[in-house]
């Protein structure tokens, strides 16, 4: 009789945006020596998930590995789990979407393999105590969670042999305490070591579960050759196979028909390293002293019971850019939930998958992996929203040019966002935040222009050597600022311009007009410039118009001096684009219709008399240009962060700032206009420096 029994289950992920070379560099690495490793094995039973997204770049360029994967299971030596499609975090998620991204993964294994899984994979392993209901709906019965979670709430090591139930809204499903001691150890530790780790602490019952990703497996630094070129996978399923072993390799299907041991009710959590990671940076490294203090006193074996902290909804605190593009994906969810009844099913499930897969989860959080420091992924996530919302839109519209608006608190913080739309773009401002343009969506190319993560602290930044600066507010358009004197572009790209009004952030007015096919937002804030000793009144206001079938928008700018002394200053617009590449040959800076000098979208540069600046996306065929009625003076920087990854610190490129600076000389009364246009255009911008707006 065996000693222990043992579930080997390994996960399997690749996020929605991802770049197709990353995702085949992983297969080559680490899923299909995996699988043929294991494939030399036929007693020895295992546990596979790969989210939905894997499976469909599987399926498209790899469908022998689905066929490999299903002679497994026919076989019935390999289970396969299920879980949220598109690996969202199911708690963050509407109940509508999280019993329809579990039961999409059901039918699509269902189909694919001839199996309908019963158990599920549980992304991160975030937890909170209403989930039972939706998964027990969507026919999920058991899943693995980290043992940490368990002893959390004083369960002692020897009542984690077997699974344990719990319920919510009496529906129950049972929970198998996976060891996160054996992540650490499993594939790192020499064979011999590992074994004995898992050896060291079978419970009464004899149940040992492994449960962690299979990128370490082969795709992390220095495991493709510890796994397959020293062969530790083969030798650790040899030790474990070998006569007299004691071990008997099980599957959570086969432990399942097993009685439980016994209730057991989880609080919110995940694994420990992602609720420390959901911490301010300063929580962390009060954690990290208490653990310390810990091993001091020779408690360290006990940290993880006692030291428990964190909570992952905190990282749509930490990140305004993730929280706007959470809330982004539930508005529309609704909106296609409202308007997708009246829709033919086909239509109804593109829109559906599109706007899922933009609820996967790696661009929401960031811990030990860039995750949301990854523009590509950022992108790729907005890329599924728009499309999904174009689609819509279509329906909704029926074709053809049209224009629309709507107040909406879209981001939950009380105040209200105002949406201009139309069959090409979608604009989001925030008249409570400085009047500014929280997103351009241009639905041509399902790209949001404004996709850029501001600088902010994290808690290995000394470590690192970085320290700032940082910024004080997501990056965003038309953000209007007042400086003493023009900026230099080396100053403002490190924050040592003071900005003397009260705009950037301040509330403004806001009043939507409609006439025929044309809407106008107009934004007004009575404001105040600190000049010298005194304070002087400045009133900014922005029309911004949009027109049925354009692909732009135009902003007419009036700053009217509402003091009694004169006024001498520098107004500036600050705007933030990202094109993903900051030193791409094909993707460059244009100045009144020629390349500019330093082309690099990376550049840190200033211009003087300019009418239009452009930004070529040139891998894609399209550019985006902002077109003046005067001449300008043009700041331009780009904005990177400092962030850690599997592969150690990054420093990578967030976007590019274009600051448009202009003059102000203006007695009581008097007013200086500016007419901007911004645009997206097919190919090269035009040449010359072309006619005004």
């Amino acid at each position: 009789m065996a000693d222990l029994r043992f579930v080997f289950c390994i996960h399997n992920h690749q996020p929605v945006g991802n770049f197709d070379h990353v995702i085949e560099t992983a297969y080559r690495r680490a899923y299909e020596p995996m699988l043929a490793t294991l494939e030399r094995y036929p007693d020895l039973p295992w546990v596979l998930h790969n989210s939905g997204c894997l499976w469909e770049w599987l399926a498209a360029h790899h469908p022998d590995y689905l066929e490999r994967v299903a002679r497994q299971v026919q076989a019935g030596r390999l289970e396969l789990l299920g879980g949220g499609f598109y690996e969202p975090i199911l708690p963050a998620l509407a109940p509508d979407d999280r019993r329809g991204q579990l039961r999409r993964m059901r039918a699509y294994l269902s189909a694919r393999f001839g199996c309908a899984p019963r158990g599920a994979w549980l992304a991160e392993r975030v937890w909170e105590p209403d989930l039972p209901l939706d998964l027990a709906a969507a026919g999920v019965a058991y899943l693995p969670l980290d043992d940490t979670q368990f002893t959390a709430v004083g369960l002692a090591p020897e009542a984690l042999g077997g699974a344990l139930l719990t319920e919510s809204g009496g529906r129950a499903v049972r929970l198998f305490p996976a060891r996160m001691d054996l992540r650490y150890q499993i594939p790192f530790a020499p064979v011999e070591a590992a074994v004995a780790a898992l050896r060291a602490r079978v419970p009464p019952g004899g149940l040992v579960v492994y449960a962690d990703d299979g990128e370490k497996f082969g795709l992390w630094p220095g495991t493709h050759r510890r796994v397959y070129g020293e062969h530790w996978l083969a030798r650790f399923l040899d030790a474990l196979s070998a006569p007299g072993a004691g071990v008997e390799m099980t599957t959570f299907a086969a432990e399942a028909r097993r009685p439980a041991r016994g209730r057991v009710y989880l609080p919110s959590g995940s694994y420990a390293e992602m609720d420390r990671w959901s911490l301010p940076p300063r929580a962390q490294a009060r954690y990290q002293r208490a653990a310390a203090a810990l091993r001091l006193h020779g408690l360290a074996a006990e940290g993880h019971d006692l030291l428990r902290a964190g909570f992952w909804r905190a990282f749509f605190a930490r990140y305004p850019e993730s929280s706007w593009l959470h809330q982004r994906t539930h508005w529309a969810a609704r909106r296609a939930r409202r308007s997708g009844r009246r829709l033919p099913a086909g239509e109804r499930r593109a829109i559906r998958d599109h706007l899922w897969r933009a609820q996967c989860n790696c661009a929401y959080w960031h811990g030990l992996f860039g995750g949301l420091y990854l523009p590509h992924l950022r992108a790729g996530l907005y890329r599924e929203l728009l499309r999904g919302e174009a689609r819509l839109a279509r329906a909704r519209e029926g074709g053809g040019a049209w224009v629309a608006a709507q107040a909406v608190d879209l981001d939950l913080d009380g105040r209200r966002e105002h949406l201009l739309e139309n069959d090409r773009l979608a604009l989001f401002f925030a008249p409570a935040s400085g009047g500014r343009l929280l997103e351009w969506d241009d639905r041509d190319s399902a790209y949001n222009l404004l996709n850029v993560l501001a600088r902010r602290p994290e808690s290995y930044h000394r470590a690192l050597g970085v320290t700032g600066p940082y910024d004080a507010s997501p990056r965003a358009a038309l953000v209007d600022r007042v400086y003493a004197r023009p900026p230099g572009a080396r100053a403002a790209r490190e924050r040592q311009v003071e900005d003397i009004g009260d705009f950037a952030g301040g509330a403004y007015r806001s009043e939507l007009a409609r006439a025929g096919r044309r809407l106008e937002l107009r934004l007004v804030r009575d404001g105040y410039v600190r000049q010298r000793s005194r304070c002087e009144a400045l009133r900014i206001e922005k029309r911004v118009r949009l027109t049925a079938g354009e692909r732009g928008f135009e902003v007419l700018y009036r700053w009217t001096h509402r003091g009694r002394g004169r006024l001498r200053v520098t107004a500036a617009i600050e705007n933030h684009f990202n094109l993903l590449a900051g030193d791409a040959p094909d993707r460059v800076v244009w100045i009144d219709g020629r390349q500019a000098a330093a082309p690099a979208l990376a550049a840190t540069a200033r211009h003087t008399g300019v009418r239009r600046v452009a930004l070529v996306e040139g891998w894609l065929g399209w550019h985006l240009e902002l077109a003046c009625d005067r001449p300008i003076t043009l700041v331009r920087y780009p904005i990177r962060t400092a962030h850690m990854s599997e592969a150690g610190p990054q420093a990578t490129f967030q976007g590019t700032a274009l600051l448009i600076a202009l003059p102000l000389a203006l007695a009581p009364g008097e007013t200086t206009r500016l007419r901007l246009r911004a645009r997206v255009g097919r190919g090269r911008p035009r040449g010359g420096r072309g006619p005004r707006v």
